[in-house]
């Protein structure tokens, strides 16, 4: 809401607090100015009807008005997609509001589901995958890809851009240079993941890259050289026709699965988030939604990564 002027210093000057602050604790530029806008639309609204802000308890007449908004960009309304967003960051505002001003936490809206809730896979269906990838190099190949974006839960840009020196054995954990939120971590291994990787990096990979030519990359093509995300993409696709999963797939819908996996297995979603390397725990509430709060009914409902808190 680019348009959109406030009147009020006192509201200017909380968004700008409210824009540092979150600098200042380092989230991406993107999350940022996404946050900044959504605010700003609210205390314009606010202003709008002649609201006090410390006077506000409840949001749903504020979201009520949300639903009926055209979409600035396109024919329509607004996506239930779009209102999570903006109902997560202004919770964050108001956890803000709280540590500065004392303001006490007002009602928030309870939104239905989101028709672009992350797809998953079952159990069942991972299991299909792996068990899809051959013996050949390339099939080795492939179930590391699965290792890295399903028993590693990396996004897919994470997962190209993994480097040999960033995988440790002996300490059963990976390094996660580079990300989405900008944040480096550290992700564990389960021994599934581990034994994989091994056999690939050790038996398969010096195999696939030629004498001649070097690459850092973990994940390589039939010529040895680093794997693309688009080409990751690819795999993934034809691995879910060869598994005749009747579902599409991508690197994401691995990393989604793993997520809910966990869940339903009993991890804490605190340990999902670091996991995941979320910046925020509202990023892995949705998990909760797709679980509801079930747990894995026998042995054959655990996640293949089996992963302490």
């Amino acid at each position: 809401m680019k348009k959109l002027h406030l009147r009020q210093s006192a509201n200017k000057n909380l968004l700008a607090q409210f824009q540092k602050n979150l600098q200042q604790i380092n989230y991406s530029k993107d999350t940022v100015y996404n946050a900044n806008s959504s605010v700003k639309e609210y205390l314009f609204y606010l202003e709008l009807n002649q609201i006090n802000l410390f006077d506000t308890k409840d949001l749903n007449p504020y979201f009520e008005y949300l639903k009926t908004r055209s979409n600035q960009r396109t024919d329509g309304g607004l996506s239930m997609a779009y209102l999570h967003k903006h109902l997560a960051f202004l919770k964050l505002f108001y956890v803000f509001l709280e540590r500065k001003k004392s303001i006490r936490e007002p009602i928030f809206p309870k939104l239905v589901k989101s028709k672009s809730q992350p797809k998953m896979l079952s159990v069942q269906e991972v299991e299909q995958l792996f068990k899809s990838c051959d013996q050949t190099l390339l099939g080795k190949r492939n179930k590391a890809v699965l290792a890295i974006y399903y028993g590693l839960g990396l996004r897919r840009k994470e997962g190209v851009q993994l480097k040999i020196e960033d995988i440790n054995f002996s300490k059963e954990e990976v390094f996660i240079a580079q990300s989405k939120t900008h944040r480096q971590r550290i992700v564990p291994m389960s021994d599934h993941v581990k034994t994989i990787l091994e056999d690939y990096i050790f038996n398969v990979r010096e195999k696939l890259v030629p004498k001649d030519k070097s690459t850092s990359s973990v994940l390589v093509t039939e010529r040895g050289k680093a794997l693309a995300a688009e080409s990751v993409s690819y795999v993934i696709r034809k691995l879910i026709k060869d598994a005749k999963i009747k579902k599409q797939a991508s690197a994401h819908t691995l990393r989604h699965s793993i997520a809910t996996h966990l869940l339903q297995s009993g991890m804490k979603l605190e340990s999902i988030a670091l996991f995941l390397g979320h910046r925020s725990l509202d990023s892995t509430q949705i998990y909760t939604h797709l679980v509801e709060g079930r747990h894995p009914k026998n042995e054959k409902d655990k996640p293949m990564r089996e992963h302490q808190d």
